[in-house]
């Protein structure tokens, strides 16, 4: 379990188009593991925290990897009873790469989500 070993874990599955907030239909598996995650673990709360790739400005992905972020968030707060109080989205924008920015495979998988004990 990585966030019992690092205390956060990428959300592998939640996936967003370039430029876009909206989360994908194929996100809604990984949406459901995360939600049994976190009924499971009920005295746990998380920053969610959003990331981009590294194209456009700063400001604009610093403001898309936050409505990102909050999207997870109101998907798992309204369509699995999550309490919102147990989930804090904050936006990275490109700060955090995990891929390099150079090829469109590695910014897709730059564009995530992830939970971060709190």
């Amino acid at each position: 379990n990585a966030i019992a070993e690092s205390g956060r874990v990428v959300l592998d599955g939640i996936l967003f188009d370039y430029d876009k907030a909206t989360l994908q239909a194929a996100s809604k598996a990984a949406l459901e593991q995360i939600a049994a995650y976190l009924k499971a673990n009920a005295q746990q709360n998380f920053y969610v925290v959003g990331h981009t790739d590294a194209k456009g400005t700063f400001a604009y992905n610093q403001n898309l990897s936050a409505a990102r972020a909050r999207a997870v968030v109101e998907a798992l707060v309204k369509d699995y009873g999550i309490a919102p109080a147990r989930l804090e989205p904050h936006g990275v924008g490109p700060l955090v790469p995990v891929f390099s920015n150079a090829s469109d495979a590695g910014r897709e998988r730059n564009r995530r989500v992830e939970l971060v004990e709190r």
